[in-house]
């Protein structure tokens, strides 16, 4: 059976709770994002007010609003960039052999006694 030894290479990672919070973060970001282009892509009425508000221009044409749409769809997916990043980086933490010194103590004993 393969031994992946699991625990000792999560151990390895350690605390990782920053980049996490940078994840959730990201994450958040474009799910509004995408929400926004979803908004803009299936107005209730048929026009959308682009402006803060009820302030600014009532927009009805279909290929600005498309056009509107994929600019926010566009950033939200540049905003998941930095998520696959930092699992990329996990991954490869991961599948980083783990070293002799650390899993067996008595094999690095044997190895510096003189003989």
């Amino acid at each position: 059976m393969l031994n992946l030894r699991l625990a000792q290479r999560w151990e390895r990672l350690g605390n990782r709770d920053a980049e996490l919070g940078v994840m959730l973060l990201f994450a958040l970001l474009a799910g509004l994002f995408v929400w926004g282009a979803y908004a803009v892509a299936y107005p209730e009425h048929g026009c959308v007010r682009m402006g803060k508000g009820n302030s600014g221009p009532l927009e009805c044409d279909p290929q600005r609003l498309f056009n509107y749409g994929v600019v926010l769809l566009s950033i939200g997916v540049l905003t998941t960039s930095p998520i696959f990043y930092i699992l990329w980086g996990w991954m490869r933490d991961m599948a980083r052999p783990l070293s002799l010194k650390e899993d067996q103590p008595a094999l690095r004993q044997s190895a510096s006694e003189p003989g």
